[in-house]
């Protein structure tokens, strides 16, 4: 049947275009969703605005796992019962989005204990899927960081493990994963990964962090040469031919803060002095403090900005009736790289223009009160 150049095919969900119709432009298909993750950790519980066209995916990250394959049901992860998780849990079912249940492992040696007993797997797929049926989650995400090697998590015993899950039953199964483990991943096993899971979700931050020599961006677009950056993530999955529809792009609402040597880009950082600025902090630095000094990195595709503060140092010489105090003015130099709606919109379309199958971001409440980060989802 032909209405208006559209062929309708009674047998058929969708209506076909004809050339006719495909000529004048009509559009009939829908689009496949975007997947947009929000990271819910625990700590920020009741302390984040509500959400409903922002994601579409609630993470609540989450419940650590011990070397038994059992759920650690500690102060934090008993906020899964906590009345304002619920409430924000339920408004984003009510709006059409599901809520995913996060497990969590950063110790390398638990994780090998873990990997190394059957008995100890299978306990810890029995005691999820009890925890999401009791729940009523539509998923699960899993964070096991191995911190010595990036590349450990794609391996055969989590492979195997992950494929239980799914046996299990457990609705949408998605990994979270370095920006390593794809840049420096064996393509064959990250494709039987991504055989298993519904979502490969790719942690792009953390290229700089506290404790790093230097300052620099936190999820830099490009970087100077040897330097890891997300135009590799990009590249090596080209390389590779990964199912893009699979991975998910995670970027951070924060940056981090440095006390440097200089005010120059990528100072040197002073030692034991460094912590993480979220969205909304940085965007109040930008915004009310006094003497900042804005830039933007055209490599990295990322907002920074250098401040000085004067604070008064008291130093005491001298013996007995020789000692002397005397106080001087010190001035202290300050420099965060951050994101800002510049430098987010350029990631979310790059994953938009690359096809991939969605975004996530770290962490929910990061953003402040304000809604201008998800204007440009």
């Amino acid at each position: 049947m032909v209405i208006g150049g559209v062929i309708l095919d009674l047998r058929r969900e969708k209506p076909m275009l004809s050339p006719l119709a495909k000529k004048m432009g009509l559009i009939i298909e829908k689009k496949a969703e975007l997947k947009v993750f929000g990271f819910l950790p625990t700590w920020m519980v009741g302390k984040t605005q509500e959400y409903c066209r922002e994601i579409n995916r609630l993470v609540f990250l989450g419940i650590e796992v011990d070397v038994k394959g059992e759920l650690v049901w500690d102060v934090q992860s008993k906020k899964i019962n906590n009345a304002e998780y619920i409430k924000s849990k339920d408004a984003i079912k009510k709006c059409g989005g599901k809520n995913i249940l996060g497990i969590k492992l950063f110790d390398d040696e638990k994780l090998k204990t873990l990997m190394a007993d059957e008995e100890a797997k299978k306990n810890l797929a029995e005691e999820i899927k009890a925890a999401m049926t009791a729940g009523g989650f539509d998923g699960l995400n899993v964070d096991f960081e191995y911190q010595g090697d990036p590349t450990a998590v794609i391996e055969t015993e989590v492979l195997n493990l992950l494929s239980s899950f799914k046996e299990a039953g457990i609705g949408e199964l998605s990994l979270d994963v370095f920006a390593n483990t794809i840049i420096k991943g064996d393509g064959e096993k990250l494709k039987q990964i991504l055989g298993v899971v519904d979502d490969l979700i790719v942690m792009a931050y953390d290229f700089h962090r506290p404790g790093m020599d230097f300052a620099g961006p936190v999820a830099p677009i490009g970087a100077p040469i040897g330097e890891r950056n997300i135009g590799e993530i990009f590249q090596k999955v080209e390389e590779m031919a990964l199912d893009k529809k699979k991975i998910i792009m995670a970027y951070p609402l924060y940056g981090y803060e440095w006390r440097t040597e200089t005010e120059e880009y990528g100072s040197a950082t002073v030692k034991g002095w460094g912590q993480m600025v979220s969205y909304a902090r940085a965007k109040g630095l930008e915004e009310n403090l006094g003497g900042v000094k804005l830039f933007w990195d055209e490599v990295s595709q990322t907002p920074w900005l250098t401040y000085k503060e004067e604070r008064q140092v008291t130093k005491t010489t001298g013996v007995g009736k020789k000692r002397k105090t005397v106080t001087t003015a010190v001035t202290d130099i300050y420099q965060a790289y951050y994101e800002n709606e510049r430098s987010l919109k350029i990631k979310v379309d790059l994953v938009k223009e690359k096809g991939y199958g969605g975004l996530g971001f770290w962490a929910l409440g990061y953003e402040g009160e304000g809604k201008e980060v998800w204007g440009i989802i």
